[in-house]
């Protein structure tokens, strides 16, 4: 017992100095200053990609028109999928003329669905994935549109923050927090995790790497990860009062249904941010009677009706 007290009072004093401090994150702008040079920074991209062990459906995607549009958008994929999860979206905003780059986070997409990586990917990585496909959608178009789902809502929303240059950013079901996890607790639990050695969990015990949905996106999570995303999600919240939007338009859009992340607390950030930026920022939430899922993008998830989820994204982005 005192050897147990000994291993956990060093992690106890680490966890409370780090909950005095607000997580510190940074972002790199490199945006290309023309068609020509944001196709020399895919092309970049995927040449570094090309050693990676991905699965066909996990490298990065770019769908482009052969010249600049008036509409571009960047789409980020949730913490355990890969960039295939958005290509039906993309394939709908291409066809009504816009430019689209799906970059991929560092350690997604992998072909062995159970590797040991994934764990390590940090919320600087989704910072770094965000900053790379704005800085390729740069030279792309003129009206950048940044989308991001779950994990990677989070990483939109911050960016949001901190970065010029973009005219919309919509926070798809954004896991900000844990549902039913009080924001304290979740920070507290984190904290704890980040210090502990990484360890993986099953999305559903039960059915383990048979988990239904999509054969691309990864069966577990790891703590490591899922601890870094809840560290830049408290990096949100203490720069609430104090970052102004960058972005023209912030838009979230969450599902009474979601028995995944905690939105009240969407509720509360997206409220602090409207009596802060005024009309800017706008919501809208799928009533619960129509189930619509916390991955309500990538249509191989069960219960998927994107018919229904696809028709208000394309309505909040104005395209």
């Amino acid at each position: 017992m005192r050897k147990l007290a000994l291993f956990a009072l060093p992690i106890l004093v680490l966890t409370f100095l780090m909950m005095t401090q607000t997580p510190s994150f940074k972002s790199t702008p490199e945006p290309a200053l023309s068609f020509a040079e944001a196709l020399a920074k895919f092309e970049t991209l995927r040449r570094n990609e090309s050693s990676q062990p991905l699965c066909p459906e996990g490298a990065s995607r770019l769908m482009h028109h052969g010249q600049r549009t008036d509409r571009v958008f960047v789409l980020l994929h949730g913490l355990t999928n890969c960039p295939q999860q958005f290509v039906p979206l993309a394939k709908i905003l291409y066809a009504k003329g816009a430019n689209i780059v799906i970059p991929r986070a560092r350690l997604a997409g992998f072909a062995d669905r159970l590797n040991n990586e994934q764990g390590h990917q940090t919320a600087q990585d989704l910072i770094d994935q965000a900053d790379l496909g704005l800085d390729i959608a740069a030279g792309l178009g003129s009206r950048v549109t940044l989308i991001g789902l779950s994990g990677s809502a989070v990483a939109a929303g911050w960016i949001a923050q901190n970065r010029d240059g973009i005219h919309d950013v919509v926070l798809i079901s954004p896991f900000f927090g844990m549902y039913g996890v009080s924001p304290s607790v979740l920070d507290t639990t984190a904290m704890t995790l980040s210090k502990l050695p990484n360890f993986y969990q099953w999305w559903d015990a039960s059915k383990k790497e048979n988990l239904q949905g999509p054969t691309y996106a990864y069966p577990r999570f790891g703590t490591h990860c899922m601890a870094d995303t809840i560290h830049l999600s408290r990096a949100v919240r203490a720069s609430l009062d104090t970052h102004s939007l960058h972005a023209q338009r912030l838009v979230f859009l969450t599902t009474a249904s979601d028995r995944g992340t905690n939105n009240d607390l969407t509720i509360a950030i997206s409220d602090r941010f409207k009596a802060r930026e005024g009309s800017k920022v706008s919501t809208y939430e799928f009533p619960e009677a129509l189930d619509i899922p916390h991955d309500m993008i990538d249509p191989s998830q069960p219960g998927a009706n994107t018919d229904l989820s696809y028709s208000k994204i394309l309505e909040l982005v104005e395209i």
